[in-house]
């Protein structure tokens, strides 16, 4: 038996088609301004999407919480969610900005996965999710802007147009985005991690073990864990029990379910494992970190 779903935070999902087009599917953007939210400090509360997220701050301050992080509000910053973290944000009076929402579909077409591999700001434990930008960057802000007035344009093909800017978007995010300690790092390599990251994202409850994510990257698991040493200077069984303690940080304190509901939805074969793992690891056990941290 499963472990019940999320009960106190609310999984958004496209439940019907993009609003104002009949072309476009599962793509949105909205403005955040005070024609929409009014002239009070905006406040959303810790929920999590099925889809991808991404926020441009233009004015305004506040907190944006992703996974237990907190990030400045900050004009010119960009925010990235990806499907599953759990973020809130609390932003203060007359804050401006944009936010697009969309699935891999969108972005893919009929190419495959690996296209959103190569940017290095989703689905990855390790690369932050924020862009804070300077101001003397008005190109950052003039995509934006096309993007919104495309959207709302009543053209039939403006689906292709939203693409094309969606792709200088993410291009000019990822020129402008520097990662962590590895200023450098080899195309090939990072291609490589991000694969290995999202792997591990989707599948981290039922293959724990190095041999299972070598046979998926179809590599050997001693060049898969040197590539993982290479690049985060962590193996990747490391990166297995990270991924799965920040899921049973997320089901601990953002659900109802029970210790042992988790540990058989994370896929522990029994919940005394479970807990040897997570005080291991955080040194805490599940109810001490529950307290600690409401």
């Amino acid at each position: 038996m499963r472990s019940k779903e999320f009960k106190d935070v609310p999984i958004r999902r496209f439940d019907t088609p993009a609003i104002n087009s009949s072309e476009i599917s599962n793509f949105e953007i909205v403005r955040l301004c005070a024609e929409e939210f009014g002239d009070d400090p905006i406040t959303i509360p810790p929920h999590r999407h099925d889809y991808y997220h991404i926020m441009f701050i233009e004015q305004g301050s506040g907190i944006h919480t992703i996974d237990f992080k907190a990030y400045d509000i900050v004009p010119n910053t960009l925010f990235f969610v990806s499907p599953g973290q759990v973020h809130a944000l609390e932003t203060s009076k007359n804050t401006k900005g944009y936010v697009i929402s969309f699935d891999s579909g969108f972005y893919h077409i009929k190419d495959n996965f690996e296209k959103l591999l190569r940017v290095p700001f989703f689905h990855s434990m390790h690369n932050s999710p924020v862009i804070y930008f300077d101001n003397n960057h008005p190109k950052i802000k003039t995509i934006w802007n096309d993007l919104f007035l495309e959207y709302q344009s009543p053209y039939k093909d403006k689906n292709r147009m939203l693409r094309a800017l969606f792709e200088i978007l993410l291009i000019q995010a990822s020129r402008a985005y520097k990662l962590p300690n590895h200023p450098q790092r080899p195309s090939y390599l990072s291609f490589q991690l991000r694969k290995l990251e999202t792997l591990i994202d989707t599948h981290f409850k039922t293959y724990k073990m190095l041999n299972d994510y070598a046979e998926l990257m179809h590599m050997s698991p001693r060049h898969l864990n040197s590539l993982a040493k290479k690049t985060l200077n962590k193996t990747v069984l490391n990166l297995i029990h990270e991924r799965c303690l920040m899921e049973a940080k997320r089901l601990l304190l953002f659900t109802t379910n029970s210790t042992s509901e988790i540990a058989m939805e994370l896929g522990f074969s029994d919940t005394s494992y479970f807990l040897r793992f997570f005080k291991k690891h955080t040194g805490l056990t599940p109810s001490l970190f529950k307290t600690q941290y409401q």
